[in-house]
């Protein structure tokens, strides 16, 4: 999941003092407060970056909770429940873009215990398949002040097409809707495993014209369509996955969902006591 906030514990978080600002590119008046002009480019990108991620190199929490149903025709089947959190931080470039260094933890969980079992009962196929529960490694990426996003590094035979929407504005309402769309193509595989999604992100235009705030509260959901997961074991099989949730950006980790955090000490502890630890690494080589 690009799979993507209010912050209100520093020490947890590791904030940046004031010291860490960011202070060049016009920067400094959106953290000082003032109207926005969302028809303004920069404007646009401006709050954007507030919502999604963060003026400053604060490392941003956020996750995403929903549920995964198998598609086939036009029947719905429920399969499981998600929850992915993802860390991130942002530095700004030279040409006022921003680097940003993201990474996710992931689980899926029997919708009746809330647990992550590890395993699954396919009933298309009946039987029962192993969840591998692994994440793929951190990776960079580019947010440009034209609202484009980059990937430098993906993996061989992907293709990625992603659009950030121009924002819609009403009254103290602001949405921004993300869409991206995904192919990879592994060797050896008669068809590409495709990943598309959409997020959409709700925030306040009056936080984002306050001032001191490098960042402002966003809640987001989003929907996907996945082709079935290789360990489904069901490469020839009609359907696909899709998916449904909501979530925010931005959060303390004491305020991520409990079944993430039971999932997570059972299988990644160290994440919790040292939360900036999954993107720290590829962070000190930006």
């Amino acid at each position: 999941m690009m799979k993507m906030p209010i912050i209100e514990r520093r020490q947890a978080l590791g904030l940046l003092g004031a010291s860490a600002m960011i202070v060049g590119a016009g920067l400094p008046a959106a953290v000082e407060g003032g109207d926005l002009d969302f028809t303004s480019p920069h404007d646009q990108f401006l709050a954007y970056m507030k919502m999604r991620g963060s003026l400053d190199e604060r490392l941003v929490i956020s996750y995403i909770s929903g549920s995964y149903f198998g598609v086939v025709g036009s029947e719905v089947t429920p399969l499981w429940d998600v929850i992915g959190v993802t860390f991130a931080r942002f530095k700004q470039r030279n040409d006022g873009g921003f680097d940003a260094v993201t990474g996710e933890i992931a689980h899926f969980l029997d919708p009746k215990t809330g647990e992550a079992p590890g395993e699954f009962l396919i009933p298309y196929t009946g039987k029962t398949v192993v969840d591998p529960r692994t994440n793929l490694p951190p990776n960079r990426i580019i947010l440009k002040p034209s609202l484009h996003m980059e990937v430098p590094k993906m993996m061989p035979g992907t293709v990625m097409d992603h659009d950030i929407r121009t924002p819609e504005v009403r009254g103290d309402d602001i949405w921004f809707k993300e869409v991206s769309r995904v192919a990879i193509q592994a060797p050896g595989a008669a068809h590409p495993f495709r990943y598309s999604e959409m997020i959409t992100m709700h925030a306040r235009v009056s936080d984002l014209e306050k001032p001191g705030l490098p960042r402002v509260p966003c809640e987001a959901s989003f929907a996907n369509v996945v082709a079935w997961r290789p360990w489904m074991q069901m490469s020839d099989h009609p359907g696909h996955l899709m998916a449904t949730g909501s979530g925010r950006f931005g959060v303390a980790m004491d305020l991520l969902p409990e079944k993430w955090t039971r999932a997570t000490r059972a299988k990644w502890p160290h994440i919790l006591d040292n939360p900036s630890e999954l993107v720290e690494p590829l962070w000190k080589t930006m």
